[in-house]
């Protein structure tokens, strides 16, 4: 009789503790999501740009406390998300899963956020919206602080390989390699055409993709299962 695993078995890998896998997972499923919900509480549109968005920002500035808190808890726990889908990717394609990884690091700075934080703060400290949008254009298009932008850029093709690494060593369903290659090229498209519901749903394809990855890495290995003699 011969036997197969049914997956592979993301707990094998060595110097992880059950509680930091579990915390690890815990992350993947709350960071993403808390990113989906505070653009669902958001009283404008997210996706919005140039002097526009910054009116609608100061226009609705007292009601966008919950969404800047919401996402700056998301900034904190997206590092250990990420490094979650990363060792579930490694498990069953090492070198790409760590390629993967390394290149889309930059995920896990908040780009969004920062802006957002800066028209707030801002705005708060007595700014009009024409100088708030001058300050804000000159943080997204001039150096050093545009970088971090096209970092954004280049942190998809990390999640896209990620999402390959997945695919090709099996170490989750194939639907969470599927959702996650979707949302790494859904996003910034996405952004780009300034539709909030596409960016809506560029996120919530992310975090079924990341929740994926969670419980794959908190699943308990499966035993191997014997095949027919």
């Amino acid at each position: 009789m011969s036997t197969t695993v049914s997956r592979v078995d993301t707990n094998s890998q060595p110097t992880l503790p059950a509680p930091a896998r579990y915390a690890m997972a815990g992350c993947a499923v709350v960071a993403p999501i808390l990113i989906v919900v505070a653009m669902l509480l958001a009283p404008l549109d997210m996706a919005g740009e140039g002097r526009e968005y910054v009116s609608d920002f100061a226009a609705n500035i007292d009601q966008l406390g919950a969404t800047l808190w919401l996402w700056a808890l998301s900034a904190l726990l997206m590092p250990a998300a990420l490094l979650a889908v990363g060792r579930v990717a490694r498990a069953g394609a090492p070198a790409l899963g760590v390629v993967g990884l390394v290149v889309a690091f930059p995920f896990v700075i908040p780009i969004g956020l920062e802006m957002d934080e800066l028209s707030y703060a801002a705005l708060k400290s007595g700014l009009d919206v024409d100088a708030t949008h001058r300050l804000i254009e000159s943080a997204d298009t001039n150096l050093p602080s545009s970088l971090f932008g096209w970092a954004f850029l280049v942190s998809m093709v990390g999640l896209v390989l990620l999402g390959i690494a997945l695919l090709r060593g099996r170490s989750a369903p194939m639907w969470v390699g599927i959702a996650l290659i979707v949302a790494a090229v859904g996003i910034p498209v996405s952004w780009f055409s300034g539709v909030g519901v596409a960016v809506l749903i560029a996120w919530a394809v992310l975090a079924a993709a990341f929740i994926g990855c969670a419980f794959a890495l908190a699943a308990p290995a499966r035993e191997p299962t014997p095949s027919a003699p």
